[in-house]
């Protein structure tokens, strides 16, 4: 009976470890399609940085949300916003910012302080851009589409509920916003139209350079790119989330996502680049293609000078989530209390009031 008891015990021990085993690989597994790295050149990917950026120690007031500046020499924090969590940020001139958020909330920064802007929505605003101060969009969930045409938000009747979670244009008839299962929109300054992405993949990054040569990024290593006519998904040896893509030349994109990564392609091949770091990256922009910016989980900020990435002293442990500049010695951040519930899987904010 003793000896029963023992194979009995031995057998559920097996048991668990097979399924704990399985559940394990089935996280890390690649698809089959995407095993020949060497078909498109991404090197190995590299084990954690064991001198990875640690959390950084605030130097600012303790606060739901913050703005900080960029001088060129030192990041200082410019804002403390409470019951306010912010996403994304973009300007036109050094007075004259947008920033947006969770419950809808919209500030604008007239070069002496930062006022809150009535948009009539209750939800999360997830990225604004414009082609000027007064034709600015804003992309957020349950289909919400917000334009600003300098005196007043309005909102745009969309035909879907998809959650919305990056836009971008060319120019005020050229805009693309993409978002939740794989949903892109165009608009051509007249009407928004659904285009094929070919994916059902959670989009979360989208820009571009010209007509045809425009990227989108998401999960499961989803990179798509539109020639001006059709979507067209590469194929790479990743399946971690991409959040943000900024592309400095035709052949010269940037790529980041989940645990530090950060992908290049040179118009031929996807490379991987240290970043040093095992924080998600949040939001990458470029202000010349040798002075790029990433941003990310507490309290990161990298920056590429056109050899490699180097950290930079931030003076936060907050989550960084949007960065926009208008040169080298003029950008700004915004990022949310590291405290707060914060859901990876789901791209979700809560905050704690």
């Amino acid at each position: 009976m003793k000896l029963i008891r023992n194979i009995s015990l031995s057998a559920i021990f097996c048991l668990c470890y097979f399924f704990i085993l399985s559940a394990t690989l089935a996280v890390e597994r690649i698809p089959e399609s995407q095993m020949a790295k060497d078909t498109w050149g991404l090197e190995e990917q590299s084990p954690k940085y064991e001198w990875g950026l640690e959390e950084q120690t605030p130097k600012h007031d303790k606060s739901d949300s913050i703005i900080l500046h960029y001088d060129g020499k030192a990041w200082d924090c410019i804002y403390n916003g409470h019951g306010i969590w912010l996403n994304s940020i973009y300007g036109f001139d050094w007075n004259d910012i947008f920033a947006v958020g969770d419950n809808g909330v919209i500030l604008h920064y007239d070069g002496n302080s930062w006022t809150k802007q009535e948009s009539n929505i209750t939800h999360r605003l997830n990225r604004i851009w414009g082609s000027s101060r007064d034709n600015i969009y804003v992309s957020g969930d349950y289909g919400t589409i917000l334009h600003y045409n300098g005196e007043k938000w309005t909102k745009y009747h969309m035909m879907t509920t998809n959650w919305l979670s990056s836009t971008w244009g060319l120019n005020e008839k050229y805009i693309f916003v993409v978002g939740a299962f794989g949903k892109i929109l165009h608009y051509d300054g007249k009407k928004w139209k659904e285009q094929n992405s070919g994916t059902t993949s959670w989009l979360y990054g989208v820009r571009g350079n010209s007509k045809d040569n425009v990227y989108a990024v998401g999960d499961y290593g989803a990179v798509l790119h539109y020639n001006g006519k059709e979507w067209k998904k590469f194929v790479l040896n990743t399946n971690k989330r991409l959040m943000s893509v900024c592309v400095a030349g035709s052949n010269d994109v940037f790529v980041v996502g989940a645990d530090g990564l950060i992908l290049h392609y040179d118009g031929i091949t996807w490379t991987r680049q240290r970043s040093g770091t095992n924080n998600w990256l949040r939001k990458i922009w470029s202000i010349e293609n040798n002075n790029i910016f990433a941003v990310g989980d507490y309290g990161t900020i990298l920056h590429y000078d056109g050899t490699k990435w180097n950290k930079q002293k931030s003076g936060t442990n907050y989550l960084l989530f949007g960065v926009w500049g208008d040169s080298k010695d003029n950008l700004y951040v915004v990022g949310i209390n590291s405290s707060s519930h914060y859901n990876h899987m789901l791209d979700v904010s809560y905050g704690t009031k």
